[in-house]
């Protein structure tokens, strides 16, 4: 596991959903991508890739800003979890991804065993908890 410097969280980000093979996972409660170009075109560059792209927002208020994506989108009641992961290496964070000028961190995750807890973790409260959004806002 290593500290990103804050300045760089979007663009592991944007990398993470450029080097995607099979899927992306973003868990964010509140959303809000302007100004965020860069990681919105490799949002739906991925989906054109045929990469299934998850994402999970708070119910009732993290869904704002995210129109135009590619995404199937999910809402999860009492969410803040903030974490991103592909098939290979996952971002935990303290983010929400929002274009603000906050300091926050983020920890990337490449070891095999910490990258199973999260996802693990994920399995267990986050997707069982979820409901699909209304998909007819969303571009697919």
């Amino acid at each position: 596991m290593k500290i990103l410097d804050p300045k760089d969280n979007i663009d592991s980000l944007v990398s993470m959903v450029r080097n995607a093979k099979e899927f992306v996972v973003f868990v964010s409660p509140y959303s809000y991508l302007k100004g965020w170009e860069s990681l919105k075109e490799a949002i739906n560059e991925a989906y054109d890739r045929g990469i299934k792209f998850s994402y999970y927002v708070r119910k009732g208020e993290g869904s704002k800003g995210l129109e135009g994506l590619s995404v199937c989108l999910f809402e999860v009641e009492k969410l803040h979890a903030k974490m991103f992961f592909n098939e290979r290496v996952a971002v935990i964070s303290s983010f929400h991804l929002m274009n603000n000028q906050d300091i926050n961190w983020a920890f990337e995750i490449d070891d095999s065993d910490e990258y199973e807890g999260l996802t693990d973790f994920f399995k267990t409260y986050i997707e069982p908890e979820a409901i699909m959004y209304d998909l007819h806002q969303f571009k697919f």
